[in-house]
């Protein structure tokens, strides 16, 4: 077969890249092309489809970029476990399994896959892009080493793989009998990882009892992700174990180094959240003038408004809408209400018919099953008898505003403005200016407390710091993907925020 081999190659144009393989194998490859594959990093596909965005190329370039060494790593990754294992395991006739294990994981280590690709040649066969350093790169080198394997195991099989790695590698570059008395450190190599990522690792140890015996049980945490855990009779020996899984799922799960990125992710955007909750937390501090939004901030209006809703759809013959479907219409005025509530239409009289036959039920029916959240009564209180100057902007109808500020609030509040003809609704700054004018209050000494995106736009509008309540219509994510930067659980939050005086 040598034989053949040779003669064939005596009528190829392109002789260099099989010398230059045979070199390394000790005999011929046949498909080339594998060999080709297994030694292209995927930056290679990346940079070429880069290249080829601006011609229109880019569908054709992202498959042609997947094609790279990565498939053949994870075969040749099993392939080589498989040889070195018999290869131990026929060497070392007497030895148990710890022992085995632990010198099989030397072999295939990454800082040892690294070593073997460069005294063999591999590496400056390696095709990557420029835009990519080994130093920034550090498995690429092992990596490719066994994306090669893969290629020998396609090309020639089994039989050349295992001739290849004990010829080639474990009786030429390695000292097995020596490397067994080395002691591998599997928590540095996993530490010196995490700094090179800037990732915050965790140990955590336990001491139980087998049979009477301690025992230590260690878990290893990257950004707060269980990612290994491993016993011994020795905490070192239980750190080792897990430290050595934790690298080996590291290296073999794309989805695992996902998830801690994404938690790194999560941890800079939430001290990104907090700094800006501070900096304007610190803007609210010593204002003595607050502007509240009513509905899902002070009073729970929610079930009057669905009520009336499904009144005024009932009436003009469509369907009715559920608790939850209202609450996502409110927020842009009763009759934007109305417009989400009915099915799509353009008929402008059968929106005003269906409008009208809302404000007569809601004006008869806004206090039937309505009232203030639970310390709302108290906030406004104690606002008031702190000299706290207190004013409600509503885009409910104005005479609904009236009819619940007659009730509700003449006691506390001084200005409460509804939606009326005369003024532009929220999230125009129209009635937060109103507010401000009756109150002869400068937007200085002003700030904002609303439950939904559409108070957060109107602050925005108005120059005033925001203070967003989670008991009201939207949630936490939706509001911090609408960019609240202060947001309470409890009206005491709210009234912790103010009476702290400015420094």
């Amino acid at each position: 077969m040598e034989l053949f081999d040779t003669i064939r190659l005596l009528f190829r144009k392109d002789k260099k890249p099989f010398l230059q393989l045979r070199e390394i194998l000790g005999f011929y490859p046949h498909n080339i092309r594998l060999y080709k594959l297994a030694l292209k990093h995927k930056s290679v596909g990346y940079a070429q489809m880069d290249e080829q965005l601006s011609k229109g190329e880019a569908k054709r370039m992202k498959a042609k970029a997947s094609l790279n060494n990565e498939r053949l790593e994870f075969l040749g990754d099993a392939i080589l476990g498989a040889i070195v294992a018999d290869f131990l395991y026929q060497h070392y006739t007497t030895k148990q399994e710890g022992f085995l294990t632990t010198l099989r994981s030397k072999i295939v280590c990454r800082n040892s896959l690294n070593r073997l690709a460069v005294e063999i040649g591999l590496d400056k066969l390696i095709l990557y892009s420029g835009n990519v350093t080994t130093a920034h790169n550090s498995y690429m080198n092992g990596n490719a080493f066994e994306a090669f394997l893969g290629a020998i195991y396609l090309d020639r099989g089994y039989s050349y793989c295992y001739k290849f790695l004990e010829k080639k590698i474990l009786k030429t570059y390695i000292n097995v009998d020596k490397l067994s008395t080395e002691e591998i450190n599997h928590k540095s190599a996993l530490i010196e990882w995490c700094q090179r990522y800037q990732y915050k690792v965790k140990f955590s140890n336990r001491e139980m009892k087998e049979n009477n015996v301690p025992k230590f049980h260690s878990e290893i945490q990257i950004e707060g992700i269980v990612c290994g855990a491993g016993e011994g009779y020795t905490k070192k020996e239980s750190d080792q174990q897990a430290a050595e899984k934790a690298l080996r799922r590291i290296k073999r799960e794309a989805t695992l180094k996902k998830k801690i990125a994404q938690a790194v992710e999560a941890k800079r955007l939430m001290a990104k959240q907090q700094s800006e909750h501070d900096k304007t937390v610190a803007s609210i501090k010593g204002r003595k003038v607050v502007v509240f939004d009513l509905d899902g901030t002070l009073m729970d209006t929610l079930k009057d408004l669905y009520l009336s809703t499904n009144f005024a759809l009932r009436e003009c013959g469509y369907p009715e809408r559920s608790l939850e479907e209202v609450r996502s219409f409110v927020g842009n005025g009763v009759q934007k209400l109305i417009e989400r509530a009915m099915p799509d239409t353009n008929d402008q009289t059968a929106i005003d018919t269906c409008f009208a036959a809302f404000k007569k039920h809601y004006i008869e029916h806004c206090q039937d099953n309505t009232g203030l959240y639970e310390g709302i009564q108290d906030l406004l209180e104690t606002l008031k008898e702190r000299d706290y100057r207190l004013a409600i902007v509503s885009n409910k109808l104005q005479a609904g505003v009236s009819e619940l500020y007659d009730v509700w609030f003449k006691d506390t509040v001084e200005v409460a403005i509804g939606e009326s003809p005369e003024i532009q609704r929220k999230p125009a700054a129209d009635m937060v200016n109103k507010a401000l004018e009756k109150l002869h209050a400068e937007k200085s000494d002003a700030v904002y407390v609303g439950d939904s995106d559409v108070d957060l736009k109107t602050a925005e509008n108005a120059g005033l710091p925001c203070i967003s309540v989670l008991w009201g219509f939207r949630s936490k994510e939706f509001l911090l993907d609408h960019g609240a930067k202060v947001l309470v659980n409890t009206p005491q939050e709210i009234l912790d925020i103010l009476q702290t005086e400015k420094k």
